[in-house]
């Protein structure tokens, strides 16, 4: 599901303010705005991150300056933007590649960002913001995300696991009560034991009545 950037009233004026007060922009799992939000992406990092090199390398003024993929499960690249609304000034922005378990057990890769204008003015005209969500709305066309529900869980998916259900414990049933001996005394004899016989059960009493006379 692609993030369509907010353009409501408020969004609009945070976003002309920031443009003449920020020179930076980056991700998060709660972001001002909604196309900053960080991603996650069903597929393995090293998928992710070349498809992010093949995207980069098509577009103009877009230059990679360093790159690492074997991170352990990580990988990394910055990028050198020339900027044309900012008089041919860079932007910096550099991109991590993070691979992790979804709730359901599968892989995903979260992706986050930030960018820095190069610029001696004190804002950047939001150019550090556009080109961040210009990076991952083209991501988003080109892999498979993960619904926003679950974009939301995910950063707790790595402390919390869902429990399963216990099974239902089996139910001890009730010992038989032991009778003991009865011993009669005063006979000539000497003394008779009488061993008595258990109770019937539920189901020999049932049994018994059911009978035919």
């Amino acid at each position: 599901m692609p993030f369509t950037p907010d353009i409501s009233l408020e969004a609009i004026l945070k976003k002309t303010l920031l443009a003449f007060t920020s020179r930076d922009a980056e991700t998060s799992e709660t972001p001002e705005f909604i196309e900053l939000k960080t991603r996650r992406y069903r597929a393995r990092v090293g998928d992710v991150y070349d498809k992010t090199i093949e995207l980069v390398g098509r577009w103009f003024g877009w230059r990679i300056v360093s790159r690492e993929k074997n991170l352990g499960g990580m990988a990394a690249l910055k990028c050198n933007i020339v900027s044309l609304a900012l008089g041919a000034n860079t932007i910096d922005l550099s991109v991590w590649f993070l691979e992790e378990l979804s709730p359901n057990g599968s892989v995903v890769t979260v992706v986050n960002a930030k960018a820095s204008a190069q610029t001696p003015t004190k804002g950047d005209l939001g150019e550090a913001r556009r080109n961040i969500a210009f990076l991952l709305g083209t991501l988003d066309d080109e892999l498979q995300q993960l619904p926003l529900v679950q974009m939301s869980d995910g950063a707790q998916a790595r402390s919390t696991q869902p429990v399963a259900d216990e099974p239902p414990k089996p139910v001890a049933s009730a010992p038989t009560p032991v009778r003991k001996p009865i011993t009669i005394t005063g006979s000539k004899l000497g003394s008779i034991p009488i061993k008595q016989s258990a109770p019937p059960t539920p189901a020999s009493e049932n049994t018994a009545e059911s009978a035919p006379e």
